[in-house]
């Protein structure tokens, strides 16, 4: 009880005796005996590594292990030596400035839904498409900011789901970019009758709250953008049919400055945020896809309902393997979204056409059709080559039943979607231009051709230095007797 460290000897008796038993026929082994016996009956309680060499120093003569006030001086003498460095006190947090928002520290739990994203990027880690582990954990903290802020929000709205849409790349920054769902938009108020050009087209609707409304607007998502995850999320503007159909004649790379002019030879009507916006809605428009079976038609055709694509009934979607999403001709994989008319809208803008009177069955000349919903993506072509618009491979072959389908576009470099059982994943990562075909290439120079024989040049008598009065005369006729001699 109170022998203190030195009383709680008897585990070590079987131990002791054990030692004593040892022969003594080596001088190391009896000098081993010694140390650990020693080490045993005494148990120091301040025994430390550094003081090994001073206990095992001396071999040939009787060593004892060193008193408390021994052990002190060596500790001081072994421990390195450091100027001692004043630190300021602490300074009381300042107060903020009238008018200055007041940083705040980011709740464990937010409102609204984020998916899985640390999942999802993971997942296109498969693909050779990531940000590593490092940046994907300070992406998923920006955008859960970014749902907890709802920076640029109008009154009423709020975020109510984010999602990373992809990264488009700059010449001197790069774009990170953010697909949000919000709830509480209002639609922007019509003008009033008699104002409204009927030569502008309008742009589409934005979207409801309701998820399944995604493909019906190229507006029904807000989309953030940002130039790293510690920078602020800036909201991009809504698109207009207009920017859509000018930066379908431009092609050019983004500068990183959402406020730089577009300098093009077809004029752009904005800025770059604009033209940002812009291509964002054509990449979606032909690149977001979901495997066969995910989504279902739920267009009400006998009550007269427009074309409407929602997510299909619980227990009707079963997953698809890797093999089976990379058959692309089987039609395992649709698009999820209408595609952008030539009018720049989802849906077509009625310009009020009405038919003659002669033909009042006539249809309007001008009306655009949308490609049929759900179509296969492998009906998608390239119109210059009339090549397929979309390939597919698997990754993580050495192990099939844990490998999953990787599609990329053809048309759209940079787009790519990972897809596995019930987990598919659309993202973008590229410079955002449309596949226009292979670069220019110069034709070769062909071969040197021999010079041909040219005739003499003559200098005219009354030329006086002037470069246009050389004549060129052919060489005299010979004589028929001297060519005859020769």
């Amino acid at each position: 009880g109170g022998d203190g460290v030195h009383g709680n000897r008897r585990p070590f008796e079987g131990t002791m005796s054990g030692i004593r038993a040892m022969g003594e026929k080596e001088a190391l082994m009896g000098f081993l005996k010694e140390r650990l016996l020693h080490l045993i009956e005494t148990q120091p309680s301040d025994l430390t590594p550094d003081l090994l060499p001073f206990i095992f120093e001396n071999l040939s003569t009787e060593t004892t292990l060193p008193q408390e006030q021994d052990i002190h001086d060596l500790k001081e003498k072994v421990r390195p030596f450091k100027l001692p460095v004043p630190v300021d006190p602490a300074a009381p947090p300042a107060e903020p400035v009238e008018g200055q928002e007041v940083e705040e520290l980011l709740p464990v739990e937010v409102e609204g839904d984020m998916g899985d994203v640390l999942h999802d990027l993971g997942f296109l880690e498969r693909a050779g498409v990531g940000f590593g582990k490092e940046e994907a954990v300070r992406l998923y903290l920006s955008l859960k900011t970014l749902l907890h802020k709802n920076p640029d929000a109008v009154e009423g709205e709020k975020i109510s789901s984010v999602r990373l849409w992809g990264k488009i790349m700059g010449v001197e920054k790069d774009y990170i970019i953010a697909e949000c769902l919000m709830s509480g938009r209002q639609p922007n108020p019509p003008l009033p009758e008699g104002e409204q050009d009927p030569s502008i087209v309008p742009p589409d609707s934005i979207g409801s709250e309701a998820p399944v409304d995604f493909m019906m607007s190229s507006n029904a998502f807000v989309y953030y953008v940002t130039s790293g995850h510690s920078s602020p999320w800036r909201r991009l503007p809504d698109v207009e049919p207009k920017t859509i159909i000018a930066a379908r004649n431009i092609r050019r790379f983004f500068t990183g400055n959402l406020d730089a002019p577009v300098l093009s030879k077809s004029s752009f009507p904005g800025r770059e945020l604009h033209y940002l916006r812009a291509q964002i809605a054509r990449i979606s428009a032909d690149c977001r896809i979901a495997p066969r079976g995910h989504l279902a038609d739920v267009t009400d055709y006998e009550g007269g309902g427009e074309l409407t694509v929602g997510l299909s009934e619980e227990g009707t979607f079963f997953g698809m393997t890797g093999h089976a999403l990379c058959e692309l001709h089987k039609s395992s994989w649709v698009h999820a979204s209408l595609d952008l008319l030539p009018q720049g809208r989802c849906k077509y803008y009625d310009y009020g056409w009405t038919p003659p009177e002669s033909n009042p069955d006539a249809k309007d000349p001008r009306l655009e059709k949308n490609r049929p919903a759900l179509q296969s993506i492998h009906l998608d072509k390239i119109p210059k080559y009339d090549s397929p618009a979309w390939t597919a491979h698997l990754a993580g072959g050495k192990a099939p039943q844990y490998a999953c389908a990787v599609v990329r576009s053809l048309a759209w470099p940079g787009a790519v979607t990972v897809g596995w059982g019930y987990t598919f994943v659309n993202f973008y990562c590229g410079w955002g231009v449309y596949e226009t075909g292979a670069m220019f290439t110069p034709p070769v120079v062909g071969k040197v051709l021999p010079e041909p024989s040219l005739p003499e040049y003559k200098r005219n008598e009354k030329c006086k230095g002037v470069a246009g009065d050389l004549n060129l005369e052919p060489p005299p006729v010979p004589e028929e007797g001297q060519a005859a001699a020769e």
